[in-house]
């Protein structure tokens, strides 16, 4: 009997801890945090899924030289949505969380007012550059892109806007549902185009941006009470935004010429199909975006709130997702080797048939785009913005030396690689100067 009591009594304890063990595993996979970040993925999957869709139908219905002109405006509206991001998004996703909610609805109000701002000095920006180009009777059709996008760049910038508003206060509900609205209509309406005949590059960037106007109006409309403004508070917000993302407006720039600059090189050296297709590749290898933007949506405002534990919390908020994300980049990667050329011809038509090389390096070099988001969100968190635009820097003076000589010589092949050797420089500067921050330098970044 003693020994059957004590075996019994021996397993009573294990039983529980197992028990123990297994509610706390359950409790870590349905714990807030990880519901909100799956909403982020599922909203971000959207937006991917929408904007991979637009390219496909876009190249399908247009000629190769015409997609090509579509992938040069769209390296022009990123660039655009870096410097507004740069000048509202990410200050506001760092500096709002140290912020009580008097001082935050004027902030956000003070920011508002900022972006506005600049949607509109991009809007005129477009304006102007489609009479530059207009005026030198050489465009192909370019000029009809830049019109288009001095309609759209509006409402496109003020929807990234929203969503960092709406992230920043982890309300990721909220985002998903007017992502949702935007891309069900986005593709609704580009299919019709597509099967109606009247499908352009213009049109396209025409859909994108009126379907984002009552989405955006009515988040608006909801986040009315949550909006404040005083022009007594006005100048120092906006000083303030300033100060903290003047480093990533040079960023921005900076990061137009290290990565943006070869469609650019493609179109001056080969021509418009060429500049197609390195779109194809940046179109096809966007099929990941859902993963690695998604978990960049999200660990920014949670790099931004691990800060006031310590580098050590922000080091290890991404250390983790740079782990999390190395497997499905694997798995990406070989899938590029082995089916990129079938998925490119299913998806863009045969005309692009013979580029799966080319697409199979391109997603190589987009490993470390995805693992340099982490490390950016912890940069911005620490407050040294500076490092990220020293990388860009380095990044910078390889594209347009070692790249360009690329481009000129080997066309598309010769775009993917110096891009590649780009990304690869710009990634490990910046997680070797990310690894090597204290606790000290922390104190000093957010000081300034």
């Amino acid at each position: 009997m003693d020994t059957v009591d004590i075996q019994i009594e021996s397993c009573i304890p294990l039983n529980a801890n197992r028990e123990s063990l297994f509610r706390r595993l359950i409790a870590k996979v349905f714990r807030p945090s990880v519901r909100q970040a799956t909403v982020v993925l599922v909203d971000q999957g959207f937006c991917s899924i929408a904007n991979f869709l637009t390219g496909v139908l876009v190249a399908r219905a247009c000629s190769k030289a015409e997609y090509g002109l579509y992938v040069l405006g769209f390296t022009l509206l990123m660039t655009s949505m870096g410097i507004q991001t740069s000048l509202t998004g990410t200050p506001f996703t760092v500096l709002s969380q140290r912020l009580k909610p008097g001082e935050l609805r004027l902030y956000l109000g003070s920011t508002l007012v900022q972006h506005l701002a600049v949607s509109a000095l991009a809007s005129v920006g477009f304006l102007v550059a489609a009479v530059v180009v207009s005026g030198t009777g050489r465009t192909n059709g370019f000029e009809d892109v830049l019109f288009a996008l001095a309609v759209v760049s509006v409402f496109m910038l003020l929807r990234d806007f929203m969503r960092y508003v709406l992230l920043a206060q982890l309300r990721v509900w909220a985002s998903l549902l007017m992502g949702l609205a935007a891309n069900v209509a986005t593709v609704g309406i580009l299919l019709l185009a597509y099967r109606g005949g009247w499908l352009t590059a213009p049109v396209a960037y025409l859909i994108l941006g009126g379907s984002s106007v009552l989405p955006v109006f009515f988040v608006l409309l909801s986040e009315r009470k949550r909006i404040a403004f005083a022009r007594d508070k006005l100048r120092k917000h906006l000083k303030k935004n300033c100060r903290f993302g003047k480093w990533l407006i040079a960023q921005a720039i900076a990061s137009f010429f290290a990565f943006q600059i070869y469609p650019w090189g493609l179109m001056f050296f080969k021509g418009s199909e060429a500049t197609a297709v390195y779109g194809v590749c940046v179109g096809l290898a966007a099929i990941l975006n859902p993963l690695f933007l998604g978990l960049n949506r999200y660990l920014g405002p949670r790099a931004a709130a691990a800060a006031s534990k310590g580098i050590s919390q922000i080091r290890h908020e991404v250390n983790l997702c740079i782990m999390l994300l190395i497997a499905p980049l694997l798995l990406f990667l070989l899938a590029a080797i082995f089916v990129g050329e079938w998925a490119i011809v299913a998806f863009y038509g045969s005309k692009f048939l013979g580029i799966g090389h080319i697409f199979s390096v391109y997603v190589f070099s987009t490993a470390f785009v995805a693992v340099n988001i982490m490390v950016n969100a912890g940069i911005n968190a620490s407050g040294r913005p500076y490092i990220i635009f020293q990388s860009r820097m380095i990044g910078l003076l390889l594209s347009v030396t070692l790249g360009l000589w690329l481009v000129h010589n080997f066309g598309p092949a010769g775009a993917v690689w110096g891009l590649l050797i780009s990304r690869a420089l710009t990634f490990g500067y910046q997680f070797a100067r990310f690894q090597a921050l204290s606790s000290t330098w922390l104190k000093i970044g957010q000081h300034w």
